[in-house]
């Protein structure tokens, strides 16, 4: 302990007692051996106060960005099983076979308006989309 205490002494108080010429630390003296530490307790500040706060945020950015493409890719994929539900739904049940079994009920006139004005392709179409909404809304 004596001879800690007198190198620091002699460290501290004689700057050309230790000169190394190119190192620099020794060559300063009490200035720069308290230089050095001050350098020092900076870095070790500037670590904590500035490098870890940064790495924290850029890795809670991250967590969420990799939740929202997780969210984005799972809803993706859910409407895409829902669209082949509602297809093949649609394909089962046939709805122009059941308009083209309502039309031949209707008196010719009729039918002949329907048809031009395109009555039964907007009724399919309407239809199949309310199927495929209630689909939808049923997956997710």
């Amino acid at each position: 302990m004596k001879i800690l205490a007198l190198f620091l002494f002699v460290f501290a108080f004689s700057p050309d007692a230790f000169a190394t010429g190119s190192s620099g630390f020794l060559l300063g003296g009490l200035s720069s051996f308290f230089g050095f530490v001050v350098d020092i307790l900076n870095s070790i500040y500037h670590f904590f106060s500035f490098v870890i706060p940064t790495a924290f945020s850029e890795f809670l950015i991250w967590i969420s960005s990799w939740y929202l493409k997780m969210k984005f890719f799972s809803i993706y994929h859910g409407l895409e099983f829902a669209h082949s539900i509602a297809i093949t739904f649609l394909d089962m049940i046939n709805i122009t076979n059941f308009v083209n079994s309502a039309i031949s009920s209707l008196p010719q006139d009729m039918r002949q308006l329907a048809a031009d004005i395109r009555f039964f392709d907007a009724l399919t179409l309407v239809v199949e989309a309310w199927i495929t909404k209630l689909v939808y809304s049923g997956s997710s």
